[in-house]
């Protein structure tokens, strides 16, 4: 059978990074990641109802530094709230992968956290990936592609951004158009209404409106039918976040 990508199929993306209209509640929650203090968090959900991510779940974390490459060790702590955190010092593009593996929707409406083979009664079902980046620091090496699955890659400096960002969007390392891609600040809840959203072009390449200065997270979805395993899922369903700071502008 072939292999077909549903792009113009995706619906926006809603709260911070809703995947897909057909997915369970538990799959229409994404990644992003937030660089503060000493570290990086990952979190996950809805920016103004989060929930914490597993640990078992992320299957990478990565610093790409100025100078080098790092890979990252995750841990959940406790204090003062819980939270999945990496330690790291300096300016870094974070990039995180998290497999939160396979829905199915039963006929009575419920979702499960398993495959179709385990409840061949479901009448959907999805294999569920997630990717994160996110820029810290002025020499953070922002425009590098990390080879994720699905890629959200900046074409302009993200920090001084002014007013809108041009991004490109990857799907298997090529150029992903006609893809939605939508802003929020991962913090605030904002309507589907509220949610700026614009098309990638043939070239993957869209102009994402942005808030004046603050905090960003810009996210896209993608789902592809048939799934790579049919036997266990009838889609795959990826996600991807790029977050960031606009720097605010001094005036005198």
């Amino acid at each position: 059978m072939q292999r077909v990508t549903l792009t113009q199929a995706v619906r926006p993306i809603t709260s911070l990074a809703a995947l897909l209209a057909l997915a369970a509640p538990a799959s229409a929650h994404d990644i992003w990641l937030d660089p503060a203090g000493n570290g990086v968090q990952i979190l996950y959900g809805h920016p103004h109802e989060p929930e914490l991510p597993s640990a078992g779940k992320l299957m990478s974390l990565t610093a790409y530094e100025p100078s080098g490459t790092v890979v990252l060790n995750a841990k959940l702590e406790s204090d003062p709230t819980p939270a999945l955190r990496a330690a790291h010092q300096g300016d870094a593009l974070f990039a995180a992968s998290y497999d939160n593996g396979y829905w199915v929707r039963l006929p009575d409406g419920s979702y499960r956290n398993a495959s179709k083979r385990m409840l061949p009664q479901a009448d959907k079902s999805m294999w569920s990936v997630k990717f994160a980046k996110a820029v810290q620091g002025q020499s953070a090496p922002w425009q590098t592609v990390v080879g994720q699955s699905l890629e959200i890659v900046p074409l302009e400096e993200p920090a001084a951004a002014s007013g809108k960002i041009r991004v490109r969007v990857l799907f298997e390392g090529r150029p992903l158009g006609g893809a939605s891609v939508v802003e929020t600040d991962g913090v605030n809840f904002k309507s589907e209404a509220d949610q700026p959203r614009v098309r990638t072009d043939g070239e993957g390449v869209a102009v994402v409106p942005l808030r004046s200065a603050g905090p960003q997270v810009v996210g896209v979805a993608h789902r592809v039918i048939p799934s790579q395993t049919p036997a266990l899922a009838d889609s795959d369903s990826y996600g991807a976040t790029l977050a960031f700071t606009v720097t605010d502008p001094k005036t005198n």
